[in-house]
């Protein structure tokens, strides 16, 4: 896998959103289910759930994968 640099969305590169109400839910449980993951390569709590919130309202739905496969290629992005 990619290494992914802990930072937030708008470091990367990204403008922050949030996800709308209808989704919100959503990217706190994907947030939680992430965070073992990506905490462990660095990446803080509020980093995790920044970045879930984005991705939701970016793309609309998603899993941990998606999540950490949209990381990677938004910091690819940057540089």
């Amino acid at each position: 896998m990619t290494n992914l640099t802990p930072e937030e969305p708008s470091e990367a590169g990204v403008p922050e959103r949030v996800a709308d109400a209808s989704r919100e839910e959503g990217a706190r449980v994907l947030a939680d289910e992430a965070r073992e993951r990506l905490a462990g390569r660095g990446f803080t709590d509020r980093q995790i759930r920044e970045g879930a919130e984005t991705y939701i309202a970016t793309e609309g739905s998603g899993t941990v994968e998606g999540l950490v496969a949209w990381i990677a290629e938004k910091e690819g992005e940057q540089g």
